[in-house]
């Protein structure tokens, strides 16, 4: 071990004692840690709910064993500031958890955070963010703060490009557990990428956009992402069809001028 690492470890069992000794009995040391136990993929998986674990997560555990134990809101969101589990960590300014935070009927699910997202910690900023803002407020009646807006990732990939399948499937238990604590009757994938994510396929956008998913309990109704929309505005005729699919199914009423 380098010189470097190992005042990384040595600062890392300090900060873990004091944790221990200040009475956080969270927080177990191990010089040698055992391997995470996993839990069930109907634990983890999105179509389906569960109670949470009876359990709190040791610190460095994966998402898969983390995220199912989180009995709160606020106890996820601390635990995903503190992931580790891949290699985007190392280049975010922070995690970027969500929007709102419930209760909330419809939740909006994007791929991963963008350049403004990562410096304020929020999804959807910017003028994707403004034209989200416009669909649900102008188009379903809505305000931001009566739906919940989180990513797939929680960190930016560099340069914002496309994730990779194994950067989605580590991050993905903490999607799964925020979708468990909101209990959305709806969701809402922007994008192919969130997409493919959320029904678990490959299919194209043409196919899975136009009518609605049944996805356990839940219903899912994928759309174009906001940034698409800008770089094609003809495509806002067939968003707006796509948000009328999902008001039906929360029983809303379009505003008299609605759309987006």
């Amino acid at each position: 071990m380098s010189g470097e690492r190992a005042a990384l470890a040595a600062g890392l069992a300090a900060h873990l004692r004091r944790r221990r000794a200040m009475g956080d009995r969270r927080v177990a040391f191990h010089p040698n840690p055992p391997p995470s136990r996993g839990v069930s993929a109907a634990a983890t998986s999105i179509a389906d709910r569960g109670e949470a674990p009876a359990v709190t997560p040791l610190a460095g555990d994966s998402p898969r064993a983390v995220a199912p134990a989180c009995p709160d809101w606020e106890t996820l969101r601390e635990r995903v500031a503190e992931c580790t589990a891949c290699g985007l960590c190392e280049g975010r300014t922070q995690t970027v958890f969500a929007d709102g935070a419930g209760p909330a009927r419809v939740m909006f699910v994007g791929e991963a955070p963008g350049y403004h997202e990562d410096r304020q910690g929020v999804p959807f900023v910017g003028r994707a963010g403004e034209l989200l803002t416009a669909i649900i407020t102008k188009g379903m009646g809505l305000k931001r703060e009566d739906v919940v807006i989180a990513n797939v990732l929680k960190c930016r990939p560099p340069e914002n490009r496309d994730p990779t399948a194994e950067e989605k499937r580590t991050c993905t238990p903490w999607l799964d557990r925020q979708i468990e604590l909101i209990d959305p009757e709806v969701l809402i994938p922007l994008g192919r990428h969130a997409a493919n994510h959320v029904l678990g396929t490959e299919t194209s956008m043409g196919r899975l956009r136009g009518r609605v998913h049944a996805l356990g309990k839940r219903k899912v109704v994928p759309t174009f992402h906001p940034a698409y929309l800008l770089r094609n505005p003809a495509a806002k005729k067939d968003c707006w069809r796509d948000i009328q699919l999902a008001m039906a199914e929360l029983g809303l009423e379009p505003p008299a001028r609605g759309g987006a």
